[in-house]
């Protein structure tokens, strides 16, 4: 009675996603609980869909700031602590000079077995078959109180006690654990499918929600290409509108002074030829020249500028 309530209250005190006792225990708001590795766990794989309690199914929004439940953790503590004390060490039956930690206990040999030792039971045909189970103290916890030369090998659900081969062979009552495999494997396989599906359901809605993103950045960066294009083919059509004007003005430019450089030229020639045909006389004074002779150099002058 006392084994079957420490069994009670070793399954009250399981994380239900680790399956092993309680580390650290936080509450959600619907009043379960689990460790608060296992809830860090959850929510860096759902932070983008709805949290959700692995006991009740519940949805909950962003879970921050869960509070410590102290009263179940100081009930952790508690069974630790006494776990503990009723663990005693067991050692190796084979090893006669060092006292070594038994690893297993063969419940047909009867004998317990270190880490070396229990290699032949796992290794070598002859063994096969035979029992082993963590290291026990006292062999008598698993001999049958009915049939004492059998070993307790199997759990009773209906009368919540283990019994022997030969209790399972007198009485066809018994509703053993072997039997009630196939039901926890299907529930077992039902609860995997819904996580699978939900696992699944996520993924797919992350890799969508990627995709979209991904989408979204292309279309703005084809938006921000194709303005900049528009830009440079702007700035483009103005570099040769300015360029065209300048060949154009350039040559105005180069045609009004080459013009300008040949009525020059002509004004030198003509200036030579009316030094040729009237010399000047250096002997005779500007006052004193003839002034008709003057008046027809400047009216010639004149007409050669016009």
């Amino acid at each position: 009675m006392e084994d079957t309530e420490k069994t009670k209250l070793e399954e009250l005190l399981m994380c239900p996603v680790c399956q092993d006792i309680f580390k650290n225990p936080r509450q959600l708001p619907c009043g379960h609980s689990m460790c608060m590795g296992c809830l860090e766990s959850l929510m860096d794989h759902s932070s983008d869909v709805p949290f959700r309690c692995p006991d009740c199914r519940a949805y909950f929004g962003p879970v921050i700031g869960v509070q410590k439940s102290y009263a179940l953790a100081n009930i952790v503590e508690d069974f630790r602590v006494n776990r503990r004390r009723r663990t005693k060490s067991v050692y190796c039956d084979c090893c006669l000079e060092n006292k070594t930690l038994a690893m297993k206990t063969c419940l047909k040999c009867e004998v317990s077995l270190c880490k070396e030792h229990v290699k032949d039971h796992l290794e070598l045909p002859v063994y096969t078959g035979h029992p082993l189970v963590r290291p026990l103290d006292d062999l008598l916890e698993r001999k049958c109180p009915q049939h004492e030369d059998e070993v307790l090998r199997y759990y009773c659900n209906a009368s919540r006690r283990y019994i022997c081969n030969v209790c399972a062979l007198e009485s066809k009552q018994h509703n053993l654990a072997t039997e009630a495999s196939s039901v926890l494997r299907r529930q077992l396989t039902e609860y995997m499918d819904q996580r699978f599906n939900m696992l699944k359901e996520q993924t797919s809605e992350s890799v969508k929600k990627l995709q979209e993103d991904i989408q979204r950045k292309k279309d703005s960066s084809d938006s921000s290409l194709n303005s900049v294009t528009v830009v440079l083919l702007c700035l483009w059509f103005i570099v040769l509108y300015y360029a065209y004007n300048y060949s154009v003005e350039n040559q105005m430019l180069t045609e009004a002074l080459d013009k300008q450089q040949n009525h020059v030229h002509h004004i030198y020639s003509t200036i030579a030829e009316l030094l040729v045909d009237h010399p000047m006389k250096s002997h005779i004074p500007p006052e004193t020249e003839d002034q008709d002779t003057r008046n027809d150099l400047l009216e010639h002058w004149n007409g050669s500028l016009g």
